[in-house]
C-alpha cells in the first residue's frame, strides 16, 4: 500500500477521513495547508512499521553524520589555525624581510633617530639568536665602537691655527670663547689671537675678547685672512672664527678657500648642531670632505629632540667626537661615544613619554 492523501476543511475532519479509511493505527506522515483546506498524507498500519524503521535508520544516519561533521569541523578548524599561523608568520617575514627580533632592533634604532643606511650598517652582522635583550646590548656596543673619540690634544691650542666651522654664528662664537677660555688656563692673553675671517663677526665674541684682553683681528676677505696668518709670529695661539658654510658654492665657498690652504696648516673643529636634520648634516659632510678635521663638537643639544642625525654624521663621516658645547659652560664638555649614546636614549625616552602623555591628556573644546 502506498501513501494516501486526504483533504478536508480542517485538521480534525482530515484525521477522521484517515481513520475511516486506513484504520485507527494509521500513521500520519505529513500535514500541510493548501487552498482546499488541510491536506494530510498517511499510510496504513502495515506500512507504518516500514516507515518507522526508515525513520529510525534516518535518525541514526543523521546522528552519525552529525558526529562525523563535528570531527570534520574540528579538523578543519585546527588545520585553518595552523595555516593561519604559518601564513601569518610568512606575511610578517615578507613585510619585515627578517626575523622579528631583528625587526624589533631596527625599530629601537629608529626610535633613537638613526637613518636607514646606518641602521642597515650596524645590524648587518647582528646575532639575534641570543634574544632581544642581548642582541640590543650588542647593537648599542656596535654603534658606540663606530664612533671615534678625538685625541685629547685635539682641543688644545697648539702651533696650528684652529678654525671653527659649521653651525650658526652663535654656535661658532660660543665654541671660540670656550677654546679661548681653555687656552687662558695655560697662556697669557697676549699669546692668543682671534681672527674673525668673516664679514659678519659675532658681537658677543668681540665683547668677550675685549673683556679677556685677547687680541682680535678682522679679515673681511680670504686674502686678508691669509696675509694676517702669514704675519703671525711663531708661538702665537690662533683661533679662527669663520663665516657660514655654503655647500651650494662648492669649492668656491670662502670658508673652504681659506681652510683648504695647506700652507697655513689648519686644525679644523667641525660643529654638528643637534637641531639639524640628517640631510643637512650629510650635505655639510660632503662639502667639507678632505679638510683637516681634528674632531666634531655637538652644539644646541639642549634644544634637540633626537641625537640620531649627529650620530649618523659621526659614523658616516668618520669624524672623531670631541665633546658637547653648551652656552652656559665656560669650557667644552668632553663626551665619550658611550656617553653620547646614553644621551640619545634619554632623549628618545623623554620624547616617547611626552607623546604618551599628550595622548592621555583630555581635549577641551572652547565654547563661545
Amino acid at each position: 500500500m502506498t501513501m494516501e492523501k486526504f483533504v478536508a476543511r480542517d485538521s480534525k475532519s482530515a484525521l477522521e477521513k484517515v481513520r475511516a479509511k486506513l484504520g485507527p493505527d494509521a500513521l500520519v506522515l505529513l500535514t500541510e495547508r493548501s487552498d482546499l483546506g488541510v491536506e494530510v498524507s498517511a499510510v496504513g498500519a502495515e506500512r507504518a512499521e516500514h516507515y518507522s524503521a526508515c525513520d529510525v535508520q534516518t535518525s541514526l544516519d543523521e546522528s552519525v553524520n552529525e558526529i562525523t561533521l563535528g570531527y570534520l569541523d574540528r579538523e578543519l578548524k585546527s588545520l585553518r589555525e595552523v595555516l593561519y599561523n604559518a601564513l601569518g608568520e610568512q606575511a610578517w617575514q615578507d613585510m619585515a624581510g627578517k626575523k622579528p627580533v631583528l625587526a624589533a632592533l631596527e625599530q629601537r634604532l629608529r626610535t633613537l633617530g638613526l637613518s636607514k643606511p646606518i641602521i642597515d650598517l650596524v645590524t648587518s652582522t647582528a646575532d639575534v639568536s641570543s634574544g632581544l635583550n642581548d642582541a640590543w646590548a650588542a647593537i648599542l656596543m656596535s654603534v658606540t665602537l663606530r664612533i671615534d673619540s678625538a685625541d685629547q690634544s685635539s682641543t688644545r691650542i697648539n702651533e696650528a691655527p684652529k678654525a671653527v666651522i659649521g653651525g650658526s654664528s652663535n654656535c661658532r662664537s660660543v665654541i671660540c670663547q670656550q677654546l679661548i677660555k681653555e687656552s687662558l688656563q695655560v697662556y697669557k692673553p697676549s699669546q692668543i689671537l682671534l681672527l674673525s675671517a668673516t664679514p659678519d663677526p659675532s658681537g658677543a665674541l668681540v665683547n668677550f675678547c675685549r673683556r679677556e684682553k685677547v687680541k682680535r683681528i678682522q679679515a673681511s676677505t680670504v686674502a686678508e685672512a691669509r696675509e694676517c696668518l702669514k704675519r703671525v709670529k711663531r708661538g702665537k695661539k690662533v683661533i679662527v672664527e669663520t663665516g657660514e658654510l655654503r655647500p651650494l658654492l662648492g669649492i668656491s665657498d670662502p670658508v673652504l678657500e681659506l681652510i683648504g690652504d695647506h700652507e697655513l696648516g689648519f686644525d679644523v673643529v667641525s660643529i654638528l648642531p643637534a637641531t639639524y636634520q640628517s640631510e643637512i648634516l650629510r650635505s655639510i659632510d660632503r662639502h667639507i670632505v678632505g679638510l683637516p678635521i681634528v674632531g666634531a663638537v655637538i652644539s644646541q643639544i639642549s634644544e634637540a629632540v633626537s641625537l640620531g642625525p649627529v650620530i649618523d654624521a659621526l659614523i658616516s663621516g668618520e669624524i672623531p667626537l670631541i665633546g658637547v658645547s653648551q652656552q652656559a659652560d665656560k669650557f667644552l664638555r668632553k663626551e665619550t661615544p658611550s656617553g653620547l649614546i646614553r644621551r640619545a636614549k634619554r632623549l628618545a625616552k623623554a620624547r616617547l613619554e611626552g607623546s604618551e602623555t599628550a595622548l592621555r591628556m583630555p581635549s577641551y573644546s572652547r565654547t563661545a
